[in-house]
């Protein structure tokens, strides 16, 4: 063999043992990475479901297919790139949810004509990943109520965008109300939370208790003081503090009384009343507000519950036995001692002459009780200013109390927050 040939043969041989060192380098970091990249980066879809609170509420899939939920409907599934609609007459509840947990990772409550598209809604795929769970939403219009639960496994990231080309980025605990119109989207921060907010070119970091605005080619202008709460622990986070708790009172001696109890749903604190038993029976809390109203243009009044049980069918053959009320005592303009209230019911078909749709022995202001969904959650929301105007009573003047009671014979109802905002 020639020293040429010997020697070629001995360069072939550190090639390729050059090459085979490298390669073995070069695998042995990318295969790791690249199975850390997979553990890390891939997703799985969030569980989405729409249930109808009010009206008809509207489904649009992606692929241009319609559908509609209706109220006491048990609740739809939805997937990335789905529009939720609604009209005036119609309000929604939205519940995501991770595949790993069932407590909900957040819940949005719809109002009447209000668009939502949801744009991506992932969870990480294996729980390796230190990645956030992540919703992409579009608030084309309306108003919308966002609540993130501090109980979570893993952070969640919520970017909105809306028609004033902003950008809010939400990924602390608390609730956060948005309200959208053609000319402004408003952003409120309540007791908790923080949302960072970009438009035109400008950042605002807007932190609890706050709000701010954001007009049509402009950056976000704030914070301003938020629309305030008269009622205190209406979550019921600090149990009934602030809260004067009545004893039952029960029509028959021989009758058992119900229960007032604090419970966790889901990490967050519930009120309930419950009761087994036969004759009437109620209950009722009541906070003192003690507030003059009389400078504020809206006064929204918000309810989040759900009734589980009932007997009697709609509220009894008076109208009076509901499973739950909502109260508030006020004075009017004019000096004149009031009380509305609000029934809500889950059981029974309304019937004029043995159950009527609305309380014949109340003195009150009112209008016909809302049925809601046996054991779904229900929000109620109603601007008393614009109710009371619509019944031609005139405005409060000044807020004396809210009360939630409680009646009937066997019941179960749970009330998870209530608030009085002024604005």
């Amino acid at each position: 063999m020639t020293d040429s040939n010997r020697f070629g043969r001995q360069r072939l041989a550190w090639a390729i043992l050059t090459g085979s060192f490298f390669s073995c380098i070069l695998l042995s970091v990318t295969i790791p990475l690249g199975i850390r990249a997979i553990l890390q980066n891939s997703t799985q879809s969030l569980d989405i479901s729409v249930q109808a609170n009010q009206g008809t509420v509207g489904i649009e899939e992606q692929n241009g297919q319609r559908r509609a939920v209706l109220v006491g409907e048990p609740p739809q599934t939805v997937g990335a790139q789905s529009s939720i609609r609604t009209d005036t007459t119609a309000s929604a509840l939205l519940t995501v949810r991770s595949p790993e947990q069932l407590e909900p990772l957040t819940t949005l409550q719809v109002s009447g004509n209000s668009i939502v598209q949801f744009k991506e809604a992932t969870a990480p795929r294996f729980g390796l990943s230190d990645n956030a769970y992540r919703m992409d939403l579009d608030l084309q219009a309306g108003r919308v109520r966002l609540d993130i639960p501090s109980y979570t496994s893993r952070p969640l990231e919520v970017l909105l965008t809306t028609p004033q080309e902003s950008n809010i980025l939400i990924s602390e605990p608390g609730r956060y109300t948005l309200e959208v119109s053609n000319d402004v989207t408003q952003v409120t921060a309540q007791s908790m939370g923080e949302a960072v907010i970009t438009a035109d070119g400008r950042t605002l970091v807007l932190g609890p208790g706050e709000r701010a605005e954001v007009a049509a080619g402009s950056g976000p202008a704030g914070p301003f003081d938020p629309a305030r709460n008269l009622v205190q622990n209406g979550d019921f986070s600090d149990g009934l503090k602030k809260w004067a708790l009545f004893s039952w009172q029960v029509e028959l001696p021989d009758q058992p009384q119900g229960e007032t109890t604090i419970q966790p749903d889901g990490g967050d604190p519930t009120l309930r009343f419950s009761r087994q038993g036969v004759g009437h029976a109620d209950v009722r809390v009541t906070q003192s507000i003690n507030q003059d109203v009389s400078d504020y243009e809206t006064l929204r009044l918000s309810a989040t519950l759900r009734i589980l049980e009932q007997s009697l069918g709609v509220c009894g053959v008076q109208g009076s036995e509901c499973p739950l009320f909502i109260i508030v005592n006020y004075i009017d303009e004019n000096g004149v001692s009031r009380i509305w209230q609000h029934g809500f019911f889950a059981e029974g078909t309304v019937d004029d002459n043995l159950t009527p749709g609305a309380c014949i022995s109340c003195a009150v202001v009112q209008r016909p009780h809302d049925r809601v969904p046996l054991g779904q959650t229900y929000f109620y929301d109603v601007d008393l200013i614009q109710e009371l105007a619509g019944q031609g009573v005139l405005p409060p003047r000044f807020i004396e109390s809210v009360t939630l009671a409680s009646s009937g014979h066997s019941f179960t109802t749970e009330i998870s927050d209530v608030s009085l905002v002024v604005e």
